[in-house]
């Protein structure tokens, strides 16, 4: 009878020690996987691709909403043509005088709110053009180590 009841301490302390070294590894994972450095080298390049998405979406946005808005405003009205004879004669002839006299501004190519797009906007805009072969690169790349990690017969880990 003493062998089978230190038999059964011995199973029962091996098992506490399997028990422990499993506890250990499994909080060793717990820790690797919440660690936001570890998280972030794993899936950087899913949340830039994310990023890209969300800013590429809201340029697009942004873009769509300021065409639409300036498409709905009267800005095509002709109020020259509206006006009263002697009035237009009269902005005619001050119109000739300052070009005369040099006093009319010449265009500088600069960009201007009703002509262009805005400056976070290009800005936007250039960062996609950018980051989207790279993204696409990377993602195609994690899709094709994960597609021969998952074919039948190949073993990783």
């Amino acid at each position: 009878m003493g062998t089978s009841a230190e038999q059964a301490r011995q199973a029962v302390v091996a098992t506490r020690e399997r028990m422990e070294v499993g506890a250990d590894l499994l909080e060793a994972r717990l820790r690797y996987d919440l660690d936001p450095r570890q998280r972030l080298r794993r899936d950087g390049v899913k949340l830039a691709a994310g990023l890209a998405v969300v800013v590429l979406v809201g340029a697009v946005y942004v873009v769509r909403s300021r065409r639409h808005r300036r498409a709905e405003k009267p800005a095509d009205v002709d109020w020259i043509a509206e006006m009263p004879k002697e009035w237009r004669e009269r902005l005619q002839e001050l119109l000739a005088e300052a070009a005369d006299r040099g006093d009319l501004p010449s265009p500088t190519g600069r960009a201007t709110k009703g002509g262009r797009r805005s400056l976070a906007t290009s800005l936007a805009l250039r960062a996609a053009r950018m980051a989207a072969p790279v993204v696409m690169s990377a993602a195609a790349e994690r899709i094709g180590r994960r597609q021969a990690a998952s074919a039948p017969g190949s073993r990783e880990g």
